[in-house]
């Protein structure tokens, strides 16, 4: 429970998958997942089913996550 209803806590999440090499080797992959809350959704709609180009950091204690449209030469986006 949110002890801080003004504020939208989210925890990151790692999903590992694995796949099969020729029936012999396994590999694993790490994907991490941030669930943007609702509350954010106009300002997200805007960049729906687009190529985006992330960039992440850390300041202190602070992750800044930063996504940007991909610029993709010969296309208009």
């Amino acid at each position: 429970m949110n002890p801080y209803p003004e504020h939208h806590i989210v925890r990151i999440r790692r999903k590992v998958t694995r796949s099969r090499y020729l029936n012999k080797a396994v590999y694993k992959c790490s994907r991490y997942e941030l669930t943007i809350p609702a509350k954010y959704k106009d300002l997200v709609e805007a960049f729906m089913n687009k190529d985006l180009q992330v960039e992440a950091k850390q300041e202190d204690n602070t992750l800044i996550i930063r996504a940007k449209p991909a610029e993709r030469f010969g296309e208009n986006l």
